[in-house]
């Protein structure tokens, strides 16, 4: 039988299914699969939505894997977090088929892929353009020599006997990105010289600007985007990033007075009329700066978290039009109770955000025409959203029109309609479920 081919309009469903509520009978229509992980065991496993059934586990090497959604809803990326830097692929099983107005799901078979990779400090896994990019950071220079590099590997060449894979080596170490720009250029950040090498240890991996290579010259660059005197044609301590149709948006350092390091807004990179690819700066409208930026394929805004300032939480969310000439105190949406933002999502539709507090309540939020709270649910007992956490944390993930929440402490998966505002499946998986497999990327 020959497959409906998978392809970009599949990240329309954000991600692994269609999870668009309650189906009637006679529609028969296939909810798809979750992925998630656990926090303690190294297992991954893979929830079937039509039958609330775990239905596969695969053994990892590390508790508590980060689980990345791919471009087309198929493959979920495994970032394990263990000391050889293991990065792994889940076939999901899910093909998607268009017929105008929405998706059919067929389920093939779910496997873990043959394939391995491994390296130095992986960080950033960005997947667009027919790609999927995984950037292996190196160590801290004065640590040692390492191997930083970008692994590029073409999505459609998962599905053959020998996987399409390209690595650039990078030339110095760095908290670096690969974004792929269609066709053979990536756009890959530029380590910093102070940082590479090694002689100052307070200066941040974080990289301050990029340049455009062409793979096929010989990842020759074609544009750079690095002259930290230009504010438009640089991006300070960047850290955050997202793509919202041929427009790339990247979180730059803030505003601060004296500090060689200032900033002060997001560097706005796409084509020009021409085709040329260029550069310009939308300033912040404060002090403060976004450190992880999302947006859903289909929406006009993309959404970050918003903080930072003088060691304060982010606690706020940041409207971004990347077309806006300027950005305002509208843009703004404080977190209730002045929580961290902790976690957040923007839906395929680009229309609203859930956010998941420490106090354990998921929220929804209209984006526009201006910041609304629509509603709010008890997903989970309250948790510690730091970095550094002892506990484990839940995750929330987008799939569809459905927000699922993981809840480590009861053992359980729980769904949230974002059309109808009311709860839908509860599913004890048993163990501390912690990340889901959603759709989209982020820095």
């Amino acid at each position: 039988m020959t497959r409906p081919r998978w392809t970009a309009a599949g990240a329309l469903l954000a991600a692994l299914t269609l999870a668009a509520g309650p189906v009637p009978a006679h529609d028969q229509v296939s909810r798809g699969r979750l992925v998630f992980a656990d926090h303690e065991q190294p297992v991954v496993s893979v929830l079937d939505l039509d039958t609330a059934k775990v239905t596969h586990s695969f053994a990892v090497t590390k508790g508590d894997p980060a689980l990345i959604g791919t471009e087309g809803g198929r493959f979920v990326v495994i970032r394990t977090g263990d000391d050889a830097g293991t990065i792994r692929l889940l076939d999901s099983g899910l093909f998607y088929e268009s017929h105008e107005d929405h998706f059919d799901i067929e389920k093939g078979e779910v496997k873990l892929l043959d394939l391995t990779l491994t390296g130095d400090k992986p960080s950033h896994v960005v997947s667009e353009q027919g790609w999927l990019t995984v950037f292996y950071d190196g160590q801290r220079p004065w640590l040692g020599e390492s191997d930083p590099k970008v692994v590029a590997i073409r999505l459609d060449s998962l599905d053959r006997d020998k996987v399409e894979t390209t690595v650039w080596p990078a030339p110095a170490p760095q908290h670096g990105i690969a974004v792929p720009l269609g066709g053979d250029r990536f756009l890959i950040s530029v380590s910093k010289e102070a940082y590479a090498r090694g002689d100052d240890k307070t200066v941040s991996s974080r990289p301050s600007g990029f340049q455009i290579l062409d793979r096929s010259q010989d990842w020759m660059p074609v544009a750079s985007f690095n002259d930290t005197a230009d504010p438009d044609r640089s991006c300070k301590e960047f850290h955050g990033h997202a793509g919202l149709q041929d427009v790339h948006v990247f979180g730059c350092n803030a505003r601060i007075e004296g500090d060689a390091a200032s900033d002060g807004g997001l560097l706005i990179v796409g084509p020009g009329s021409d085709g040329a690819w260029g550069a310009r700066k939308l300033a912040y409208p404060d002090g403060r700066r976004a450190s992880t930026i999302k947006a859903g394929p289909a929406g006009q805004y993309l959404v970050a978290n918003y903080g930072g300032d003088q060691g304060r939480p982010f606690a706020a969310l940041l409207r971004i039009d990347p077309k806006a000439g300027t950005l305002s105190a509208a843009d703004v949406f404080p977190i209730p109770g002045g929580q961290a933002v902790c976690q957040y999502e923007v839906t395929g539709d680009g229309k609203r955000v859930v956010n998941l507090t420490q106090d354990g309540k998921l929220r929804v939020y209209d984006i526009a025409p201006e910041w609304k709270a629509v509603a709010e649910f008890d997903a989970v007992p309250a948790f510690d959203c730091a970095w550094d956490a002892a506990t484990p944390a839940p995750a929330v993930a987008i799939i569809g029109n459905s927000a699922f929440v993981s809840d480590p402490e009861n053992g359980r998966i729980r769904e949230f309609y974002l059309n109808s505002l009311k709860q839908g499946l509860d599913v004890p998986v048993g163990g501390k479920p912690s990340a889901i497999a959603g759709g989209g990327n982020a820095g």
